[in-house]
C-alpha cells in the first residue's frame, strides 16, 4: 500500500482481495482473525466467561482422520488425541478441565471395535486430565471427525491470555521442543499423538502471578511467536542455544527445522516477569529462550548472529 492510503482504505482492499480467493491461498490464521474480528472477541486459545469467582473456560478443536491422523494411527490413539489438544488449550489459560462434549461423525462401515476404541482412547485422556464427559452428538459422515468441546474453570486473578507481554519480559517454553515432528518423520504414532497436555504445569504457573502471557504450542515455535507479537504488538529475541531440544530430534540432521516450524510438542510457550522464574524451576521442567523487545520482530540469535525468524508453521487449508 502507498503511504496516502488510510487504514480504512487498506482494509477495504485487502477484502476485497479475500473475496476472490481460495482457503488455500488464505490459511487458517488469516480465517481465523476473520472470525475474531467479525465477531469481536480475543484471538486466544479459549474463551473465558464470567462464573462467579472464577472464569468458565471454553475451548474447541475438530480433528479428522484425513487431516491429523497418519497410517498407521490406532483408533485409541485418535481418540486420546482429540481429548488432549482440548485440555492442552485449557492448560495455556491456567485453567483445570471440568467437562467434555464430542460430537463425531463416523462412516457407516466403521466397525463396532474401533468406535469402542475411539471412547477409550478419549475416556482415559479424561481421567489422566481431568474432566468427565457430559454429553455430545453421533452422525454418519465420509470419514472420522470428532469435534471435542472442553469446559474448565480458572481463578478470575490467574487467567493467562495470550495479550500482556511486556518488553523486557522472559520468554519460557515448558518441556521440549521438536518431538511432535520427528514422532510423525519417524512415524512414531505413540510420541506423536499420546500428546501430555501440561495442565499441571499451567496451574503452576498461574497460580504463580507472574506470567504476563501464554500459550499452547500446537502449530510450532515461530508461527507462535508471531501470533503472539501480533497480538501484543512487540517482537521476541530467542537464542538458538537456549533452545531444549527433544531426545529424539538431537539425532536428526533437521532438528532446527523441526523445533522452529514443525508443531506439535503441546509445550507451554508463556512470557514473565524478569527473574520471577527462577523459584518456580525446580517444580516443573522450564527453560528461558528469550527475552521481550520493543520492535515487532522475530529475531534469532545464534554464535553472535542474528536472522529474522520465518513466520511459518503448520497451517490447515495450506
Amino acid at each position: 500500500m502507498t503511504a496516502t492510503t488510510s487504514k480504512k482504505e487498506e482494509k477495504i482492499i485487502i477484502n476485497l482481495l479475500i473475496k476472490h480467493m481460495k482457503l488455500h491461498e488464505i490459511g487458517e490464521r488469516r480465517l481465523t482473525y476473520g472470525v475474531t474480528d467479525r465477531f469481536s472477541i480475543p484471538f486466544d486459545d479459549c474463551a473465558w466467561m464470567d462464573a462467579g469467582d472464577d472464569y468458565l473456560l471454553v475451548t474447541t478443536d475438530m480433528v479428522g482422520r484425513k487431516t491429523h491422523f497418519p497410517e498407521g494411527a490406532t483408533f485409541y490413539q485418535m481418540g486420546w488425541y482429540a481429548v488432549a489438544v482440548n485440555a492442552s488449550d485449557i492448560a495455556a489459560k491456567g485453567g483445570t478441565p471440568a467437562a467434555y462434549v464430542a460430537a463425531m461423525g463416523l462412516p457407516r462401515n466403521l466397525e463396532e471395535r474401533a468406535y469402542r476404541e475411539l471412547l477409550e482412547g478419549m475416556g482415559d485422556c479424561m481421567e489422566h486430565h481431568g474432566g468427565v464427559l457430559v454429553g455430545g452428538d453421533t452422525k454418519e459422515a465420509d470419514d472420522i471427525i470428532m469435534a471435542i468441546t472442553a469446559l474448565g474453570r480458572v481463578k478470575k486473578n490467574e487467567l493467562m491470555k495470550r495479550k500482556g507481554a511486556r518488553p523486557g519480559d522472559e520468554v519460557w517454553v515448558t518441556g521440549t521442543l521438536g518431538r511432535g515432528g520427528a514422532a510423525l518423520l519417524e512415524h512414531n504414532m505413540d510420541a506423536l499423538l499420546m500428546v501430555e497436555a501440561r495442565v499441571k504445569e499451567g496451574r503452576v504457573l498461574a497460580a504463580s502471578g507472574s506470567v504476563t502471557s501464554c500459550m499452547d504450542l500446537s502449530d510450532g515455535l515461530a508461527a507462535s511467536l508471531h501470533q503472539l507479537m501480533k497480538i501484543n504488538a512487540c517482537g521476541f529475541k530467542i537464542y538458538e542455544g537456549a533452545l531444549p531440544v527433544d531426545g529424539r530430534a538431537q539425532k536428526r540432521e533437521d532438528a532446527r527445522e523441526l523445533v522452529l516450524y514443525y508443531g506439535g510438542d503441546y509445550e507451554l510457550l508463556f512470557t514473565a516477569c524478569k527473574g520471577s522464574m527462577e523459584g518456580l524451576k525446580h517444580r516443573m521442567q522450564v527453560t528461558k529462550i528469550g527475552e521481550v523487545m520493543e520492535e515487532q520482530r522475530v529475531l534469532l540469535i545464534a554464535d553472535g548472529s542474528e536472522e529474522e525468524m520465518e513466520n511459518r508453521g503448520y497451517e490447515h487449508f495450506r
